[in-house]
This record gives structure tokens, sequence and C-alpha cells, in this order.
């Protein structure tokens, strides 16, 4: 452990927060005190309670819980004092890990997510609490009534990317202000120049990618509060929801799903969305490819598509034109994806292709004020565990690696795309990964998405720029798919507005004016 873990270790007091960067070791110090107290090996909280002790270790979704803290949590326990624990990554209904102490007894750590909502956590009396980044305030009011009977602790460990929310003015605020009263709260933080395992050169050039946003900066690099300057969207935590794969599988057998893609070789990027029976627009999945072939791309759109059951006919991937090519070939690459049956033989080829966007559908600044009154309005959102397994390396190109990324690309751009900052006479430059309006690759297929959901250009000329570009199998007309199957009227709209040709148009709620 590095001094800043053990420095907070070694503190004494009710509520600790860890306002960590990146790759501080936030999570590792997390992990470290709940097993060390469970063992009875604690400094300060085994001289308040001895084992057998119940304690909580709670991050945002079960995925984030399988995947990043029940392996962190394993790597400190003992082999020889652990009893019972789920494998990671599998998926498992277990959630708890039995340990026993250094007296003999048997101390529980019991795994909870945010995505349950605050009263799964009822009914309960906990020892200690561990926190993995910023839960919902309705969460962390749930769990003060826990921890009474034993004189409860908690630890949380957050990087504060979200900006100045309840957890500032609750709690951070009143304690920077010397408001909080002595041994409730301490806020500690810690940034990569603490991780002596980071190397200069590194910090060096995360700083450089992200010297265009300077709030994102300061809370990735050393974990403090800063407010957000320039951005072009503010997507509320409450339009970032947990959604379980009964309630995912339910949507895309009600709604007409609608998928985006803006091509570039080191940036691709790919988002599935579906309309819940509110007439809103959920975005489910993501895709960010970098440096892979299309054949490759291809595959893991139709294999998400497939997952998610999503049926070709009527179903459209809007793609930018600015390069007819590209579309072109990723469709010759759909193409030849080979559809065996459960014997193996060869049935067909995807069905899946991408049509061109109109130009129209492409202007950034209507696109952005048309994403901002969808999201003003709540009627766009965002699945919480989106992209939540992607690793992507940010500022990658040709000369060098970039700096590795865990999470979704598309959530990053929201909370850094900002409008552009350009020194005079100087035209901006489209570089996505300095995060500026008109260069953003999410961003981009995200204002696809939603010029063409909000307005749909008419079905046959997009059939006919279809047939034109992609010139690999045969392919018949949006007017007679739609014939062989039910028309859908997504929730929230009228036939008459769904009477043109195409089952996406202006929501009910409002137009654009």
């Amino acid at each position: 452990m590095h001094p800043k873990q053990l420095q907070a270790l070694h503190v004494d007091a009710k509520h600790k927060w860890y306002f960590w960067g990146n790759q501080t070791g936030k999570t590792t110090g997390g992990a470290v005190e709940i097993v060390a107290a469970s063992l009875g090996r604690h400094p300060i909280y085994n001289k308040i309670w001895q084992p057998a002790l119940t304690c909580w270790a709670s991050a945002l979704s079960w995925e984030l819980w399988e995947k990043i803290l029940l392996p962190e949590l394993l790597t400190w326990i003992p082999r020889d004092r652990l009893i019972k624990a789920p494998t990671p990554h599998q998926h498992s209904s277990n959630r708890e890990i039995l340990i026993r102490a250094d007296n003999g007894r048997i101390s529980r750590i019991t795994g909870k997510a945010a995505e349950q909502g605050a009263d799964k956590y009822q009914s309960a009396r906990v020892h200690l609490v561990w926190l993995d980044e910023e839960h919902p305030e309705a969460v962390w009011d749930e769990m003060q009534p826990r921890l009474l009977r034993h004189g409860g602790r908690t630890i949380a460990t957050i990087t504060p990317l979200k900006g100045l929310t309840w957890l500032f003015r609750r709690v951070y605020e009143p304690w920077k202000l010397g408001k909080t009263a002595a041994g409730t709260t301490f806020c500690s933080h810690a940034g990569l120049t603490d991780n002596p395992s980071i190397k200069p050169e590194e910090i060096a050039l995360l700083a450089e990618e992200l010297k265009h946003n300077p709030s994102q900066l300061e809370a990735r690099l050393y974990g403090h509060f800063t407010k957000p300057t320039g951005l072009c969207l503010n997507l509320p935590d409450t339009q970032r929801i947990e959604i379980s794969d009964k309630e995912l599988e339910r949507l895309f057998a009600r709604g007409q799903p609608i998928a985006g893609i803006d091509f570039g070789a080191w940036r691709f990027a790919f988002i599935l969305g579906v309309p819940d029976e509110h007439g809103r627009m959920v975005l489910t999945d993501e895709i960010y490819s970098q440096r892979e072939t299309l054949d490759v791309r291809a595959q893991r759109i139709h294999d998400l598509l497939t997952l998610r059951k999503v049926k070709p006919e009527n179903f459209w991937i809007w793609g930018d034109c600015a390069n007819p090519q590209d579309i072109m070939e990723i469709n010759a690459a759909f193409a030849r994806i080979q559809i065996k049956d459960p014997a193996g033989k060869i049935v067909g080829q995807s069905q899946y292709r991408v049509t061109a966007v109109m130009a129209e559908n492409k202007i950034i600044k209507v696109g952005v004020t048309r994403l901002e009154n969808l999201i003003s309005r709540g009627a766009l959102v965002v699945r919480r565990a989106i992209g939540a397994y992607q690793v992507w390396m940010l500022g990658a190109n040709s000369a060098r690696a970039g700096v590795p990324i865990e999470g979704s690309r598309l959530l990053w751009e929201i909370d850094n795309w900002q409008y552009p900052k350009t020194d005079d006479a100087k035209v901006q430059k489209d570089v996505p990964d300095d995060a500026t309006a008109d260069g953003a690759d999410m961003m981009a297929t995200l204002r696809y998405m939603v010029m063409t959901w909000w307005k749909s250009a008419p079905a046959e000329v997009h059939a006919k720029e279809h047939a034109e570009d992609a010139k690999v199998a045969p392919f018949r007309s949006a007017q007679e798919r739609e014939k062989e199957s039910d028309r859908y009227v997504p929730m929230g709209h009228s036939e008459e507005e769904t009477a043109g040709g195409s089952t996406w148009h202006v929501p009910r709620f409002g137009t654009e004016e």
C-alpha cells in the first residue's frame, strides 16, 4: 500500500471518504479496510468491534460488483481464511463472502448494488459499509438506520466525476468549511502522483488529452470536486437508469429499435437504442472499436443485435455518408457473416445493414439542440451499465498507444463533451478525444440517431440508397418488408404520426419548436 492508503487506513471517523482520482488505488484501499476489519486486524475498527462482523460492499451495478469489487476483495483475503465466496465473472446469485476471523468466528461481507434500489438497503444491522463510486442519495439515506445498532461506519471510494452533486453539498462542502462534528467525517484527496506505480510520462499524457476539460482533469488526476464548464449536455443521474436483463428483453420485444454508426479506423462508434412505453429513447448498448477490421466490427454488431433479438425487418443502422465507401464496405462485411443452424449447416447471411443518414440530419447545431431538448424533458435515458466492460484507449493514434479508460465511451463523452474553445482565427479540427462539440464519435452517432428518430426521411429514398451502397445481396425495400410485418406504433405516438412510411416520427410530447 502507498502512503495515502496507509494514512486513510489509520483514520478514526464514522464516515470516511476517499475522493481520489483514477488509478490511485482507492478501490484497493476500500477492499483492504473491509477485509482487515472482517479478519479482526483493522487498526481502528477492531478497537470498536470484534468479529463476527456483518459488512456490505456495494457497487453501482451487479456487473461492477462481479468485475471489480469481488475480485479485489478476494485478492486480500488469505486463502486459509476464505470459507465461501462466489466466483468472479460467473453471474452467480450468491453474493456473500464468509471469512474466518483471527478469533475463530465468522464474518460476512454481503454484496450490494445500487441498481437494486434504495429499498434493498433496508432491514439489516450492519457494522461496516463500503460504497464504491458515488451512489444515489436515496441509498445513502436508507443506509443510515442500518448503522445504529452497532455504531456502524462507512467507507466510500469515489472519483467525483459528476461535479457538484448531493455529495458535494451534503458531505464535502460542510467538511471543508469545518461544519461537521469532530470524528464524524473524514475526506481525503489523492492523485496519480500519489501512486508510485504510475509513470510520470503516463500522467503527462493524460493531462495532455484532457487539457480542454480542466474540470475532468482535476477530478481524474487529483480527485477534486469541480464545476463542469462549457458542457454541451447535462445528463442527470436520474436519467442514467438501471435496467435488468428481463426488462431489456421486454423493451426489445415491444419497441422498434434504432441504431447509429460513426465510422473511423481509430475510432468507430455504434449505439443501440429502443423506445419504452413512456415514449422515451433508452440507449441500451454501445460498441467502441479502435483499429479493428470491418469484419470484426460487423460481427460484434451482429452478435449484439442477435443477443437483443433485433429483427432486421424495418430496422436501420444509420451511418455517416461522408464517405459512401465506408457503408458499402461494412455492408459487405455483414454479408460475409454466415448464419448456421444448430447442426452447423449454413442457412443464410446476416441481414443487418447500414444506410446513409440524410445530410440535414447531420447538422451539428440542430442535433445538439434536439439532444438538449430531449434530455431536459426526460425523453432520453441511458442504461447505467452501458459499455461497462469496455477498455478503450484515450488519444490512441499511429504515434502512441493512448491512455486506457475503462467503461462507457458514450457516458465519457456525455460528461466531457464541451463547446469548442478555439484560438481566434483558427479553424477547429475534428479531433474526437479533445471532447469538443464537433468532434466526439459517440455524440456524432447519437446525433444521427436522434435526428432520424425525431423526423424520419422518406423510407423509399433510404431503401434506394441502401441498395446502391450494399451491392452484396438482394434487398427488399422498407415498404416490401413492412407489408410482411405488423406495423408498430411506438408508445406515446399516434397512428397519424407514423403514417409517412416510417415508425420513427416526432414524439407526441412535442416538436423541436
